[in-house]
């Protein structure tokens, strides 16, 4: 198609300027190390790099956190860190449900260090480290 519209489907466009981008930097301390771990589940043991802060995807294909869990949704949930102590976890309408630290989310929850975020049959720990130290210096 010509200009910016993308085709999807059959006879529906969507212009890619209306739709919101997900934040891949957020107002987190360069300091601060914050992670998550496949505790259970299909790729237990993968960690996932979030220090930059931002808005983050758990779900199938294409997600930032992809997981390869049939009973998770393609777009499941999305972790949200938008500065010190603002850390949050969304479910986005999945159909078998975010559970965090064994309740589930309706909408949204607050995260904090060492909470277990289970979505499908995949268990994953979210944790952050502050002050930080690099293991050695760029040249």
């Amino acid at each position: 198609m010509p200009g910016n519209r993308s085709e999807i489907g059959t006879g529906t466009t969507i212009d890619p300027k209306l739709v919101r981008r997900r934040l891949k930097e957020g107002l987190v301390s360069p300091k601060t190390g914050i992670f998550v771990r496949i505790e259970r589940g299909p790729g237990a043991g993968r960690v996932f790099d979030l220090s930059p802060g931002g808005v983050y995807l758990i779900g199938r294909d294409g997600a930032d956190i992809p997981l390869e869990d049939p009973k998770v949704s393609r777009k499941h949930a999305e972790i949200g860190l938008y500065g010190p102590e603002a850390f949050v976890i969304r479910d986005l309408a999945s159909t078998n449900g975010t559970r965090l630290n064994g309740k589930g989310v309706s909408e949204k929850a607050r995260l904090g260090h060492w909470d277990l975020i289970e979505v499908g049959e995949t268990a994953l720990r979210f944790s952050m480290i502050e002050e930080t130290v690099p293991l050695s210096e760029a040249d």
